[in-house]
């Protein structure tokens, strides 16, 4: 037997051929990348013409400010009529992405006025937008044709951020840089508007503010600032490949000090993200297992159908309440069957609250 008919000898060549295959696969998955890359490089001329462009965009002048008014009074509508489709409208005009585009550009490039101009703008547009919404939500639920006292559901859908909502901010903001610098790519800009909503997070905290609600006020401000970090640092990414590192006179290091500094923001926003969404998570389950464990301790002969249930934390102990439509009530022996479940689940002491609505069987 030669030495290459060797059993062990085979597999041997045959993991080096393969590593070379692996090397070259790499090697031009690399390269083509890179070529990829290369062919993105805009021109001086159209890199000039951007810059101009996000210059203008984001000098807080009188057509800026008209727009964040029309902006911020149609999404307070919306919000309070509860109507999604004028939300919308109003995340078409958002006239703030243009500033932030402008900030994550001049970062990138050293242009140091346009930074503090760009800051300005959407520090003075954030502000006139919160005021407005909450100057406009007080006089509304004043009126005597005013709106319901329920909170609308489209302003409770932004005060909870989550890791996906960073997750579309940052494809967002990258799709918002990459198509600004491609004016064949200009009609794709109205969809990121939608999809990375800017304005509707501010007049959510102007709601909160003019009833005083907190709750309201935090989660809107974590979803504002969700959006607004993540598209700032995609579109510093996403201009820094396009070549823009080359415009104002910041050197490498700084370059990558401004990519570092975007990525710690990042990474401030989306702990809390992350912690919110475990508790999210976390608590789902725990309701739905609770809801199991019910169905199963309660008799079948009262006919129980779940319709609310709400678990709180208080202190040492949870509080459990329970919306059944039933039958028949339940007696004292019942109801502690499903407490002693719910504390055999829980592992914790547990507050039974029922709320039994009466069920009225009809048969023929």
């Amino acid at each position: 037997m030669t030495r290459e008919d060797n059993p062990v000898n085979r597999v041997k060549n045959r993991q080096v051929e393969n590593g070379a295959v692996s090397q070259k696969l790499k090697t031009g998955v690399y390269s083509s990348f890179r070529q990829f890359l290369r062919s993105q490089r805009l021109t001086q001329t159209r890199k000039a013409i951007v810059l101009n462009d996000l210059v203008d965009a984001g000098s807080p002048g009188i057509d800026f400010f008209v727009l964040v008014i029309f902006s911020a009074a149609i999404a307070t509508f919306g919000l309070i009529s509860d109507q999604s489709v004028v939300t919308i409208g109003a995340q078409l005009i958002d006239p703030l992405m243009s500033p932030i585009l402008g900030l994550a550009i001049a970062s990138l490039s050293g242009l140091h006025r346009m930074f503090r101009r760009s800051l300005l703008a959407v520090i003075e547009g954030a502000t006139l937008a919160i005021l407005l919404s909450a100057i406009l939500t007080f006089i509304i639920y004043r009126l005597p044709y005013g709106a319901n006292a329920v909170i609308p559901r489209e302003v409770m859908l932004r005060t909870t951020a989550t890791p996906l909502d960073l997750g579309i901010a940052i494809v967002g903001g990258a799709a918002a840089a990459y198509a600004l610098a491609h004016p064949r790519l200009d009609a794709a800009l109205p969809g990121v508007a939608i999809a990375t909503a800017i304005i509707p997070p501010l007049c959510t905290i102007g709601y909160g503010v003019a009833f005083t609600n907190p709750v309201i006020i935090l989660g809107a401000t974590l979803q504002f600032f969700t959006n607004f970090i993540a598209i700032a640092f995609a579109a510093v990414l996403t201009f820094a490949l396009l070549g823009f590192r080359d415009i104002g006179d910041k050197k490498q290091d700084d370059v990558s000090r401004s990519v570092i500094i975007s990525s710690i923001m990042m990474l401030i926003i989306a702990i809390p993200l992350g912690v919110l969404a475990w508790n999210t998570f976390t608590a789902a389950r725990l309701n739905s297992q609770a809801r199991t464990v019910i169905n199963e301790s309660l008799p079948v002969s009262a006919n129980p159908e779940i319709v609310d249930l709400i678990i709180r934390s208080e202190k040492n102990h949870r509080v459990v309440t329970i919306t059944s439509r039933l039958s028949r009530p339940l007696n004292d022996f019942e109801i502690s069957a499903v407490k002693d479940s719910l504390v055999e689940l829980m592992g914790a002491s547990v507050e039974v609250r029922f709320v039994m609505l009466p069920m009225q069987i009809v048969r023929d």
